[in-house]
């Protein structure tokens, strides 16, 4: 049975539970129905001999064989019920015998008990009974034959056991059909597991059962943890993606350093050292970048993270694209008071994928310039640029993972798609918002809002 299906279990064991459960009701009702018409048995012979008895001491003394033929009544009785009546006398001599229907066993002084014995292949009860009237004293015996209820118990017998051959037939097909009904929802849900297996779980679960059962409460929870594994699955490649992409402008400035150091800095100690210097930064970026999206991939609350001066990040940032994008003009309204609560290596990320992208998207030498602000409410730090501009009907869209403006020039340019979509999922992440105002062919704004932790 260990490598039986469920509905095959199902089905054997009500068959076998009921066909027990049956075959116990047919035991106890076949012993009933034995001992119930084996006392109704004794009690005919009972009344038989007493008539007998009755009969004889009411005619007295002088009572002849036709008076005994005369009681018609008696007779068929006694022939009707099997049974042979014997007179004897106190010798155990037989004097008389009416109807030779039933065997007697040897004369013995054993009376008033009905014995149950076997003579000559026959089942009877037998008693024998004192008889004194007169100058007579002796004996009546009463033979009763127990044919007819031995043949009706073994009809009772043999119908009980094709009963219970057609309850076991009965039960194993009435299991076999519930089993199919109930089954049914976990099939359907076995199937629903090994659709999502084929669709690497990233498919919605389409099986339905509204009732409220316990198959109901294990596709409750098996939708929980589809949900779940999908969620999972999809931070999961958002981690890939987002670390290949942000890795992309580290790396650059590594490459572009190394291929400096390749070219003219082995001679000059002042760029080998510049170049070193900031290589090792940029690899600990890397390192700081690759921590902070574990963090974003684990969910951590964003309320345990420090907090970070803008400025000192602007200008971080003015340096480094002086070196790797000296064409473009990088302006900071910024003061050393705006604080705000968010990683540094956070902070980092979302201007550069603005910088980046008004760098990339720009016919012109580009013109950027970072502002800050503040409320009551947010630090708000507002990144502008002379590019292309977004189109209107586009802007609503440019969050979107892959979403891409202009697919030609994007790629031209080594665009994936990504970068602003980890803009605004860093910002939600941190407790922020952004905002975007663009005008084709003049430029773009973009405005981070911060929790102005400053008034808390």
């Amino acid at each position: 049975m260990k490598n039986w299906t469920l509905q095959k279990k199902w089905t054997f064991s009500s068959a076998i539970s009921i066909f027990l459960s049956f075959l116990t009701m047919c035991v106890i009702l076949y012993f009933s129905l034995y001992n119930w018409l084996l006392i109704s048995e004794k009690n005919i012979a009972q009344n038989t001999l007493n008539e007998v008895v009755l009969f004889i001491e009411s005619k007295g003394p002088f009572i002849t064989v036709q008076d005994i033929s005369r009681n018609r009544t008696l007779l068929n009785q006694i022939v009707n019920q099997k049974q042979s009546i014997r007179i004897m006398n106190k010798d155990g001599i037989e004097l008389l015998r009416i109807n030779d229907a039933s065997e007697f066993p040897e004369f013995t002084n054993n009376i008033n008990t009905f014995q149950r014995e076997v003579i000559n292949d026959q089942i009877v009860f037998h008693k024998i009974q004192a008889l004194d009237f007169g100058a007579f004293s002796g004996y009546v015996e009463i033979s009763h034959n127990l044919e007819n209820f031995s043949q009706l118990m073994n009809y009772i017998l043999i119908a009980m056991l094709i009963f219970a051959v057609i309850s076991l037939l009965l039960s194993a097909l009435i299991g076999y059909s519930l089993s199919s009904i109930l089954l049914k929802p976990i099939k359907e849900l076995r199937n629903e597991m090994k659709r999502a297996k084929q669709h690497k779980f990233l498919k919605e679960v389409s099986f339905n059962y509204s009732t409220k059962d316990e198959i109901g409460e294990l596709l409750s929870i098996y939708k929980q943890l589809m949900n779940e594994v999908s969620e999972t699955i999809k931070r999961q490649d958002e981690f890939i993606y987002n670390v290949s992409h942000e890795l992309r402008t580290p790396i650059q400035v590594l490459e572009g350093h190394l291929s400096l150091l390749n070219r003219w800095g082995k001679e000059e100690e002042e760029v080998l050292e510049e170049s070193l210097s900031i290589s090792l930064i940029e690899i600990q970026k890397m390192k700081k970048l690759m921590e902070e999206m574990l963090k974003l991939a684990r969910r951590q609350n964003a309320k345990e993270t420090s907090t970070t001066n803008i400025l000192e990040v602007v200008s971080h940032l003015q340096n480094e694209y002086k070196l790797v994008h000296p064409a473009a003009t990088l302006l900071v309204e910024v003061d050393s008071t705006f604080i705000v609560a968010i990683e540094q290596t956070a902070l980092l990320q979302i201007l550069r994928n603005l910088i980046d992208n008004s760098i990339k998207y720009n016919e012109y030498d580009p013109n950027i310039i970072i502002k800050g602000s503040k409320d009551d409410i947010y630090v708000i730090l507002t990144v502008q640029d002379n590019g292309i501009g977004i189109p209107e009907q586009q802007i609503s869209k440019i969050f979107d993972r892959f979403y891409i403006v202009d697919e030609a020039r994007t790629k031209s340019k080594g665009g994936s798609g990504l970068g602003l979509s980890i803009v605004k999922m860093l910002m939600l992440e941190y407790g922020g918002k952004i905002e975007v105002e663009s005008t084709t062919g003049k430029g773009t704004i973009f405005r981070l809002f911060f929790p102005n932790i400053s008034i808390k």
